[in-house]
């Protein structure tokens, strides 16, 4: 199965279309030495912030939290602008830790100031002296440039998150256990999520869907000869809320009673009774950015149909 699987991914990415060897990398670009500080950094660069703030506030020592324990990594400079400017925040997804220029828009400092936010920080400790977050804000107003006079911190392209996935009949949600029973004649629609940072859900065209057997992805495509076992997903604006998103893709599939199994390998189709087959949902996006990343996932949850 895991064979197939790798071979179906390969098929998914021709069918995606190329993906850009050359595009937007998610490496920070941090220098060759990321340890390199000048002996006197310039006042107000964020060398100097890295040395007068960060260091003794949030990552100094093995004890504090940020010395590489947990992300951002602000243990150096370098690896503490690459993980701050322009880069997504995990509280607050959608907006960036650090956005060049607008301080008030800045994760960063909201976490300093206790701007709605779950926790103030350092955690635990005494709060930031005014001035050394008004320093901070005045280097984001002016650019958040890792030197006066340095290029802007590139814009990377961040890559999607893999889909939710959900397995439902009219209204009801099927996949609420450890497995998931069909039947032959039953209408199942298999919806999931989308969520990149810089693509809004309406924006992303489709995803794709398979399903997994032991002896080879079930033929849900049975005309397009060359990935059979692909099925187009839609958007569907409408969609159920999952656990953490809104499942607004979807396909549906009436459950037939003789089937066929597509095998990567050897590019043939076999005839199969549906009854007993077990399968395993996997769906595949990629955002809506030049050279556009995909994203992955299997759901690991068996769906059996009797």
């Amino acid at each position: 199965m895991r064979t197939a699987m790798i071979a179906t991914w390969l098929a998914l990415f021709a069918a995606c279309g190329e993906i850009d060897a050359g595009g937007p990398s998610n490496d920070a670009g941090a220098d060759e030495d990321p340890l390199r500080v000048g002996e006197d950094p310039v006042k107000g660069s964020f060398d100097d912030l890295h040395r007068r703030i960060i260091t003794p506030r949030c990552s100094g020592t093995p004890g504090l939290c940020h010395n590489g324990q947990f992300e951002p990594n602000l243990s150096t400079p370098s690896l503490a602008y690459a993980y701050l400017v322009n880069r997504p925040s995990i509280e607050k997804p959608t907006r960036r830790r650090v956005q060049p220029g607008q301080p008030e828009a800045s994760v960063l400092i909201d976490k300093l100031r206790g701007r709605n936010v779950r926790t103030l920080m350092p955690l635990g400790a005494e709060p930031l002296d005014e001035a050394d977050i008004a320093a901070l804000e005045a280097w984001i107003s002016a650019g958040a440039l890792r030197r006066p006079g340095a290029e802007a911190a590139p814009v990377l392209n961040e890559p999607p998150r893999p889909a939710e996935i959900g397995i439902y009949q009219d209204d009801v949600r099927l996949d609420v256990g450890a497995t998931t029973t069909i039947h032959v004649g039953d209408t199942i629609t298999f919806r999931h999520s989308v969520d990149d940072f810089e693509t809004k859900d309406e924006d992303i065209q489709n995803g794709f869907l398979v399903l997994f057997t032991a002896r080879g992805a079930i033929v849900l495509n049975p005309s397009n000869a060359a990935s059979p076992q692909l099925a187009l997903t839609q958007r569907d604006s409408s969609g159920p809320r999952g656990a953490g998103d809104i499942l607004n893709f979807h396909f549906t599939w009436k459950v037939p009673a003789q089937i066929e199994l597509y095998d990567d390998e050897s590019k043939k189709r076999t005839p199969a009774s549906a009854t007993g087959q077990t399968f395993f949902p996997v769906v595949i996006y990629r955002d809506n950015q030049i050279g556009g990343i995909p994203a992955f996932r299997i759901d690991d949850r068996p769906v059996v149909i009797e």
